[in-house]
């Protein structure tokens, strides 16, 4: 999909390498910059599994030597990407302007801690410290009062998919302009991303602006139980409608003497049966569930090795393993895995080849503007991705039922998936609405739809069915376990697969009990990847290829993020850190402590020097650390730690989400959109996840009301006056 394309990579961080990663799964040729020496993280896991496909050259970019190298492969380069801060950058001679002006076809994405235009640019991006900032940990659920650290690496994970896709959008717009420009995004945005599910303020409408959380502690676990013999069991059934007594298994117990009328007695109830008796009986009634494994475990899961979700590597350093693949299932022709290379392999490889094509227009206005897609989702996992690409300038149509998206009752979650999309209200089940169907299928550059098959095939939505009308449509899809397996048509939610990925026993602690992990971030995971995958099929199209189909999964994106890990030679998974038992962090080095003053700071003391000076600031026995900082105020602390340069910040905590959307900054650099909506007023949502440069992002439209733009979009299709009102008459359209 990608194959021409070259894209220079220079970074260490999760976020470049990931970005990096799914860039060339889909064909691009990537050059990885290390300094001398070599990434210090050679050898281990991460390392092994995120640099994939790539090559390696090395480079000392402090000497004169060194950035003429650079100089040389950029001048053959369609991307760079990289995590330089902008002053840092500016310093390399890397920054907009000048790489602007000696490479006008290069698209160049920095990813940062804090945002492009933001104050706190130049600060660290560690994730930790990047969350502590943002807010993050005000929202993490936890054992104990007070700000939760999060063991996923939401702002990572998040930060990576949206530089690869803001990558590929400005290449979009260089097909048509024949130039480059920036596509930067951040940690923070990342944080952004995940938390607009929850993050938002309506002036009107049925759901309130959420309250501040009380100061107590917060472990939840929704429908999540224990069972005979230890392990855990997740349920998913959002309506909470299934009754636990059609269980055969529960009528067993209830002839015991259970009492499932309480939440207590159906705790006790799950701990008298194995959890494989729970699981048969759910999956026999259609009701998602799964087990909580511990973290890498999920890589010897029959349904990822069936699915391709992992790969079998014979890594230089590690030897035959076992790897978390990238969830990309695609009809386009795909370069075959290849082992993270060894130090300098593959730097003298071809660099100059035909350039990939540009176009000699005008600019787009925004970086996606006269992209058409058509989205057939519901709920999150997938139509969250569309949404973004409508942020990004996209003509993207919302077709629901004459009832609406399911999601809607879910009014954070329907407002974070549907934002900058028009809606057609639609009875696909009438086959009077094939007319209109067509229409929108020929309309459309891309279609996207996350039901399930079965249910596809009867509204015609199916592949063959989608491609009657258009044959040349790029067709992206998300399921819950992928179409390879034997799961095909099964359902699934962000819970279950943030239990099957270890996520909740990590973010809940060493040694305590798995805890439910409400923001969503398998989701929002899902829908980025869709997001990716849509991008990469766009460009495909646009440069003369043909219109793809792409697939992603919930089970695919959560088999991806056991990349800090890997199935060792001997059958072994590879050592990862985990998060303390109080939740503060993962060593008295990289942490958040209490102050005198009942504030918190966050510190990232990753190396020797650092290390040094934080034991100069709290003292020398890393055991008192604690004690040390609960003797000094924040303001004191941090003020210490500044001048000793430890790498540290304030934790963002009480009240976070009114702190952000209290920011006038936030507003001025576009970080908070405000909108009007019919049902909500005035709507305020995280805003903008990517920074363009010269190219402005402008938010149009809300979450669109059912069929809010029917007639609309109808006299769009060609159709008139007097059909639109037969088609609503007959109760087709609404």
């Amino acid at each position: 999909m990608l194959s021409d394309l070259r894209i220079v990579e220079i970074g260490e961080g999760q976020a470049v390498q990931v970005a990096g990663l799914m860039l060339a799964a889909l064909g691009a040729q990537v050059l990885k910059v290390e300094r001398p020496g070599g990434d210090p993280a050679r050898g281990q896991a991460r390392f092994a599994n995120w640099n994939r496909g790539k090559r390696s050259v090395v480079l000392d970019l402090a000497t004169s030597e060194g950035l003429a190298g650079l100089d040389r492969r950029l001048a053959g380069a369609d991307v760079l990407l990289h995590q330089f801060t902008p002053a840092r950058a500016k310093a390399l001679g890397l920054d907009d302007a000048t790489l602007g002006a000696k490479y006008p076809r290069l698209v160049t994405s920095g990813i940062t801690g804090s945002p492009f235009n933001h104050p706190d640019v130049e600060r660290s991006d560690d994730e930790l410290l990047v969350a502590a900032r943002f807010g993050a940990l005000y929202e993490n659920d936890g054992y104990r009062a007070g700000p939760i650290v999060w063991r996923f690496n939401a702002g990572s994970w998040a930060a990576a998919h949206l530089a690869a896709a803001g990558i590929l959008a400005r290449l979009v717009a260089r097909l048509q302009s024949g130039r480059g420009g920036a596509a930067h995004t951040s940690l923070f945005q990342g944080h952004m991303v995940m938390l607009a599910l929850i993050w938002a303020r309506n002036s009107a409408g049925p759901m309130p602006n959420n309250k501040p959380h009380p100061l107590a502690a917060r472990p939840i676990g929704q429908q999540l139980y224990q069972c005979q013999g230890g392990d855990w069991l997740q349920i998913m059934d959002p309506p909470r409608q299934y009754d636990y007594a059609n269980m055969p298994t529960m009528w067993e117990v209830l002839a015991e003497g259970a009492d499932i009328s309480t939440e207590e007695g159906v705790i006790d109830a799950f701990r008298r049966r194995p959890l494989e008796r729970w699981l048969a009986d759910l999956r026999a009634d259609d009701i998602a569930a799964e087990p909580a494994y511990p973290l890498g475990e999920m890589l010897r899961h029959e349904e990822v090795r069936a699915n391709g979700y992992v790969v079998e590597v014979d890594d230089p350093l590690l030897g035959r393993t076992v790897q978390p693949n990238v969830p990309f299932h695609t009809d386009a022709p795909l370069p075959p895995v290849r082992p993270a290379p060894r130090l300098g392999e593959g730097s003298e490889a071809d660099w100059t080849p035909p350039p990939a094509p540009v176009g000699s227009g005008a600019a787009p206005a925004e970086v996606l503007a006269g992209v058409r897609v058509v989205d057939f989702g519901m709920f999150l996992a997938g139509p969250m991705g569309p949404s973004m690409m409508g942020d990004m300038g996209a003509d993207v149509i919302k077709v629901e039922a004459l009832t609406g998206d399911r999601i809607r009752f879910m009014h954070r979650y329907y407002q974070a998936a549907s934002r900058s999309k028009r809606s057609i209200a639609l009875d696909l089940t009438r086959p009077e609405a094939e007319p209109i169907l067509a229409r929108l299928l020929q309309w459309a550059e891309a279609v996207h739809h996350n039901m399930r098959f079965k249910g596809a095939a009867k509204l015609g939505l199916s592949e063959d069915g989608i491609r009657k009308h258009n044959p040349d449509v790029a067709f992206n899809y998300v399921s819950a376990y992928g179409q390879r397996g034997t799961r095909g048509n099964w359902p699934g939610y962000d819970s279950i697969f943030n239990a099957i990925a270890g996520w909740e026993f990590e973010n809940a602690g060493e040694g305590n009990k798995p805890i439910f992990n409400r923001p969503g971030t398998m989701d929002v995971s899902s829908a980025q990847s869709a997001l990716v995958e849509l991008m990469a099929s766009i460009y495909a199209k646009r440069s003369g290829q043909r219109g793809y189909s792409t697939q992603t999964s919930l089970l695919g994106i959560s088999a991806m993020t056991q990349g800090e890990t890997l199935i060792l030679p001997d059958g072994s998974l590879a050592p990862t850190h985990h998060l303390t038992s109080d939740q503060t962090g993962f060593s008295p080095w990289h942490r958040i402590y209490q102050c005198s003053d009942e504030a918190w700071i966050a510190v990232a003391a990753h190396t020797a020097p650092r290390r040094a000076a934080l034991r100069e600031v709290l003292g020398g026995d890393e055991a008192g650390f604690e004690a040390q900082a609960a003797s000094r105020t924040s303001a004191d602390l941090l003020a210490a730690l500044e001048a000793a340069g430890v790498p540290c910040d304030r934790v963002t905590f009480e009240a976070a989400e009114d702190q952000f959307f209290a920011n006038p900054h936030y507003r001025d650099m576009g970080l908070i959109s405000v909108l009007e909506q019919p049902l909500y007023g005035t709507v305020e949502q995280p805003g903008a996840f990517w920074h363009f440069g010269d190219t402005p992002m402008v938010f149009r439209h809300a979450a669109p009301a059912i069929g809010q733009h029917t007639d609309e979009i109808m006299r769009e299709l060609g159709f008139t006056d007097a059909e639109i009102a037969e088609f609503r008459a007959g109760k087709i359209i609404a």
